[in-house]
């Protein structure tokens, strides 16, 4: 028989399956769709009876192309009626820690009930109750103007990272019927996800929603990575005159074809960077991501060795190339595409000139070529020392910060461990056949996998990962993980040397007292 647990909107059967209760496909808010499309989200609608909950629902529209093949496997449904969370805890659970995750793909890809994030393991090994979320993506959960503004709630922009707070206060109210205690709620998610549960943090409206953070590779943006209300507004004026219409008549249209149609305005548009969420709209979002003060709790956060090959360097195992771009083969070209990289990612005063910066790396790197060059610099700038800033930053408020860096190498042709790659190792499905092949070496990747799952699960449970890994306070020492032959290392950040020249971050915290 399915096991029934009541909710405050009806009844629900679930099923067991190695010994994991698992709720799927749970409605966390009321469709949003006709005149709640680009509008804040509502409560679940009751239902009558007992509502089966052992399929996922569908994942919001969207276009699933390139590198995002690598972590996400073919979605089964898509439709905008896609506020569904999943729920998985192990049999008997009661009063146990949970992990809410949000999943990455810029804004515009991937869902809930994505293979990589299945929290059967999670649940059944390690007593967490785990709960993936979908939200509105691309235009529909990023387009933000006044117009726009929901009489309920006041908001104009920002629908996909409502859609997160909402889950969380479903959380907040329904979780302990799941078993777990929602007094021990960990925010966590990669990329975009993880961008989104740090911009959740440091609103302190939100502060009785969680109770701790995982980060993995946030990117920590700012302009003209990101925009304001303003700027937002500009983008869907033009992009509601390309349809045809007032803004406010952009509610009229259908969610696939907003989709849709925005997604080939931003490649063609004279405006450049696409102007979706996150935006600082100083309400939901108050700071950019780089420069936001955290709530005071535990906060787990790193990178990848090599993020950068997730855009640059990303095959499969039969040599198909998901990477849409190509790194430079020249010291000329290497030139130009890293003065590209300083007007977009670090503009502060005095910046590094593009010469100094391939200097700087050509010594922390003398046998590298031009193209291992521009990707260690894409990774550093764009990730590692803005993430080593937040955690700095986090840690001199005399906050626990746990830093670390993957280092898992994919299977050839691939040769990194580039952004997403460590996403499967945390949940303990890298034997899952869509990422198996490309993980590669089946026995230690299980063993590296189930290391990470004990030190994620060890910090959801305590706020401290665990296995001799120090709260990040000094200079040195990070975790490595997934390295040649060790699942964790207490070491050195390689190119320590070169990460000096983004002086604008302070990667070597000074402890002051909490604010």
């Amino acid at each position: 028989m399915p096991r029934i647990v009541e909710t405050a909107k009806g009844s629900l059967a679930g099923e067991r399956i190695d010994g994991v209760r698992r709720f799927l496909g749970i409605p966390y808010a009321a469709p949003p769709v006709g005149a709640l499309r680009l509008a804040s989200p509502r409560p679940p609608l009751p239902w009558s009876g007992t509502r089966m909950a052992t399929s996922f629902g569908p994942a919001p529209p969207q276009i699933l192309v390139g590198s995002q093949l690598w972590l996400n496997d073919p979605i089964e449904a898509q439709d905008e009626d896609c506020l569904y969370l999943n729920v998985w805890a192990g049999e008997g659970a009661s009063g146990a820690p949970v992990l809410v995750w949000f999943h990455g793909g810029a804004t515009r890809n991937g869902h809930g009930g994505m293979a990589a994030i299945d929290g059967a393991f999670l649940a059944r090994r390690h007593g967490l109750v785990v709960v993936t979320v979908n939200y509105r993506l691309g235009a529909l959960g990023g387009l933000g103007h006044p117009a726009l503004a929901d009489p309920v709630t006041g908001y104009a922009a920002n629908w996909g990272l409502q859609d997160k707070v909402a889950a969380l206060r479903w959380v907040r109210d329904e979780i302990a019927s799941f078993g777990g205690d929602p007094a021990r709620v960990t925010i966590a998610g990669q990329s975009s996800g993880a961008t989104d549960a740090l911009l959740i943090a440091q609103n302190p409206d939100f502060r009785s929603l969680f109770a701790r953070v995982i980060a993995q590779s946030p990117p920590l943006f700012q302009p003209p990575m990101l925009s304001d209300l303003a700027g937002a507004t500009e983008y869907t004026e033009a992009f509601a005159g390309l349809l045809g219409t007032d803004v406010a008549g952009l509610r009229d249209i259908d969610g696939a074809t907003l989709v849709a149609r925005e997604q080939a305005f931003l490649r063609s548009s004279p405006l450049g960077r696409p102007r979706t969420a996150p935006t600082r709209d100083g309400v939901l979002v108050r700071d950019w991501p780089v420069a936001g003060t955290l709530a005071d709790v535990p906060l787990l956060i790193g990178f990848t060795r090599d993020e950068a090959g997730f855009w640059y360097d990303l095959s499969l195992p039969d040599g198909t190339v998901l990477s849409a771009l190509k790194p430079p083969v020249d010291m000329a070209g290497l030139a130009a595409e890293v003065g590209r990289l300083v007007v977009r990612h670090y503009p502060y005063p005095d910046a590094p000139r593009p010469m100094d910066i391939i200097a700087a790396y050509q010594a922390a790197m003398p046998a590298a070529s031009v193209a291992a060059l521009f990707l260690a610099i894409y990774t550093d700038l764009v990730f590692r020392a803005p993430i080593m800033d937040c955690a700095s930053r986090h840690a001199a408020r005399r906050q626990p910060a746990f830093l670390y860096e993957f280092a898992w190498p994919l299977a050839p042709p691939s040769r990194s461990a580039p952004h997403a790659a460590e996403v499967p190792f945390v949940f303990g499905n890298v034997g899952h056949p869509h990422y198996a092949g490309k993980v590669g070496r089946p026995a230690e990747a299980a063993a590296t996998s189930h290391a990470l799952a004990g030190l994620w699960a060890s910090f959801v449970h305590s706020g401290d990962p665990g296995g001799g890994w120090p709260a990040w306070n000094l200079a040195q020492p990070l975790a490595v993980l997934g390295a040649a032959q060790e699942t964790l290392r207490i070491g050195e950040l390689e190119r320590r040397a070169a990460l000096s020249l983004w002086s604008a971050y302070d990667m070597a915290p000074e402890m002051t007292e909490p604010t």
